[in-house]
């Protein structure tokens, strides 16, 4: 009896003991609803109508967006300042000239860029270091992305699809200039592009209408017939960590002639020299093409890049005229990193150092020193055709660089250059040395 007792004050007890817990839970539950109705009454207001919430972060650069990414932007900009100090021969100085001294903003720009509501993307892109032809535009589009089938629709004034080397953003070339193939790239101009990657982008392909124009902002005043130029590029190889990769693509470019005319000038190792030491002078011409191939290969913090370049030009009566370039180049991280590849771009993309440089780490132990690459290039330029009476003459450039990047958004480059000149006759015109420092940062 005294046990049954017990047991029904004990359930009695439980009893009571749980509905005491159990409303003070309830109590609980409304108090945090409550609280996360005045929270979600507070954040609405400080929003108005058709306002969102922006999120500012720092991925190499400074940027914004919306939660759902709809609306992005991004501000910043690049500065490259160099410095030249050249010799030459006995014979380059009678036949070309002295090269004297100096020192040069290479670039100095700012860009704006963002997505508006999923569906337009903007770029404004200015260089202010245009000399004497002042502020000069650089990218400077409209674009319209995931357009079925055909991907991106673009309109402005922007880079053309060609060639590894001038796809490429400055900001990431192995080298202070680009390679003497660049002879034949005008490297923007105003048009109509669309472009598209396939299979996990390793497939890309873009195509570029343009009529010739202007480099002179804000009027682009077209003149002659319509060009194309179109690019491929494959991705065979690349993997799991993006350390080892193979590339491989090709351009072709057809351009009429404004004017009947068409003039190359040679691509400079260094733009603190003032003006081309090759050139072809006016070519009567009415039609060219330029084709290019270009593979590279990166194996670690080893790789290997080349491309051709060949332009016809077409100067009626059954006459044609042939140049050509290449170039082949290789580089060694020395502190173990790697060239990244952007399969966006079908290009090289941004350097970033296993460790950033600092002056407080141990550099005995081989922390903070940043990235160290070597870097060697060979390349020659041919603007001879006897047969076609083009005498622009030959180049043959040997480069050797070291670059030394201290975080990934600036580093320091130096390159030696021993370039050869032959006349458009054939003769010996003389080698001039260039020592080349650059000065690069970009935000």
């Amino acid at each position: 009896m005294k046990k049954k007792v017990f047991s029904i004050g004990l359930m009695v007890s439980l009893l009571l003991f749980g509905s005491n817990v159990g409303a003070q839970g309830l109590d609980k539950i409304e108090s945090l609803e409550k609280r996360l109705e005045t929270i979600e009454k507070r954040e609405s207001s400080r929003y108005k109508k058709d306002e969102k919430e922006i999120l500012v972060y720092f991925k190499n650069g400074f940027k914004m967006r919306t939660r759902d990414k709809s609306f992005q932007f991004q501000a910043g900009g690049r500065i490259m300042h160099d410095w030249g100090f050249f010799s030459e021969d006995s014979q380059f100085a009678s036949n070309i000239g002295n090269q004297e001294n100096g020192a040069r903003f290479r670039r100095a720009r700012f860009f704006m860029a963002g997505m508006l509501y999923n569906t337009v993307k903007f770029k404004w892109d200015i260089d202010v270091d245009g000399g004497t032809k002042g502020v000069t535009f650089k990218d400077m589009y409209i674009a319209i992305p995931h357009i079925p089938v055909l991907g991106t629709f673009q309109v402005g004034h922007f880079k053309r699809p060609a060639s590894l080397d001038s796809i490429t953003s400055s900001k990431y070339l192995t080298f202070i200039e680009r390679s003497l193939t660049n002879t034949f790239f005008k490297t923007r101009n105003t048009g109509f592009a669309f472009f598209n990657q396939y299979f996990d982008k390793r497939l890309t392909w873009f195509t570029f209408l343009n009529q010739e124009t202007g480099e002179r902002p804000p009027d682009f005043r077209t003149d002659g017939d319509w060009n194309v130029t179109s690019r491929i590029t494959g991705l065979p190889y690349i993997s799991e960590d993006g350390k080892r990769w193979v590339h491989l693509g090709a351009s072709w470019s057809y351009e009429k002639a404004t004017d009947n005319s068409v003039t190359f000038n040679g691509a400079r190792d260094s733009e603190v020299i003032g003006s081309a030491l090759l050139t072809t002078g006016a070519i009567v011409a009415e039609r060219y093409n330029i084709v290019g191939l270009e593979s590279s290969v990166n194996w670690n913090q080893f790789s290997v890049q080349g491309e051709y370049v060949n332009t016809q030009v077409d100067q009626g009566v059954d006459t044609r005229g042939e140049l050509d370039a290449f170039y082949v180049q290789g580089s060694w991280y020395l502190t173990g990193e790697n060239r990244h590849y952007s399969r966006k771009k079908g290009a090289v993309g941004r350097f970033r150092p296993n460790q950033n440089f600092s002056w407080n780490k141990k550099w005995s132990k081989g922390h903070g020193m940043g990235a160290l690459q070597l870097a060697v290039r060979y390349a020659e330029l041919d603007l001879n055709d006897a047969s076609a009476g083009i005498a622009g003459g030959e180049q043959e450039s040997l480069t050797v660089g070291l670059n030394w990047e201290l975080n990934p958004m600036s580093r320091i480059m130096y390159n030696y250059v021993n370039a050869d000149f032959t006349s458009g006759a054939g003769a010996d015109n003389g080698t001039l040395t260039s020592n080349v420092i650059r000065f690069q940062v970009d935000f």
